[in-house]
């Protein structure tokens, strides 16, 4: 079933029956789980955060208004809900900061930068890279590369025009790149 159709019958079945609903989570939870898995670094927080796009989909589906591809939308939400639990992750972590000793914080990050240059696996050391990335050039990144979204389809995500979108992601393929050679090289 093609996807419009499947998502104008969800529309129409929801909250009662849910199979076209089941149909539609089958074909993008796996897509949806990479994406989170990728901004989140941790599968048991990629699976919880998977669960709750989901239910965001469930509850915002009779709003959708087609002027975008459901995939589309679907990456945004899951972006923006990714990034929240970020933001979340990034506070608890500058609480917690805060609380510890300069000396404990100042070894932690000798570790991290040691541990950083003893990986030989490339594909930890480019996990790493994008990690530490910030927001929309890790969307950019994210979304080109792990999800083959085209440019267009990212500057509808986005919510950017194309020309801007080209712009920054060539910025971010830059900052990729510089520090990947920090890191990795």
């Amino acid at each position: 079933m093609e996807e419009r159709e499947l998502v104008r019958l969800c529309i129409q079945q929801l909250p009662y029956t849910t199979s076209a609903y089941t149909e539609l989570v089958t074909r993008y939870e796996k897509c949806v789980f990479g994406l989170c898995y990728r901004y989140l670094s941790a599968k048991d927080l990629a699976q919880d955060a998977s669960q709750d796009v989901f239910i965001k989909i469930f509850h915002a589906l009779p709003k959708f208004e087609y002027r975008s591809e459901f995939k589309t939308w679907l990456y945004s939400i899951a972006i923006n809900h990714c990034n929240s639990l970020l933001a979340k992750q990034q506070r608890d972590r500058s609480r917690q900061s805060q609380v510890d000793d300069f000396d404990s914080l100042m070894a932690d990050e000798k570790n991290e930068t040691a541990n950083c240059v003893a990986k030989e696996d490339d594909k930890v050391c480019v996990h790493e890279v994008i990690d530490s990335l910030e927001g929309v050039d890790r969307d950019l990144i994210l979304l080109r590369f792990n999800n083959d979204l085209a440019l267009q389809d990212i500057a509808d995500v986005l919510g950017k025009k194309l020309s801007a979108t080209k712009m920054k992601f060539y910025r971010a393929l830059d900052k990729f790149k510089d520090l990947y050679q920090e890191i990795c090289l």
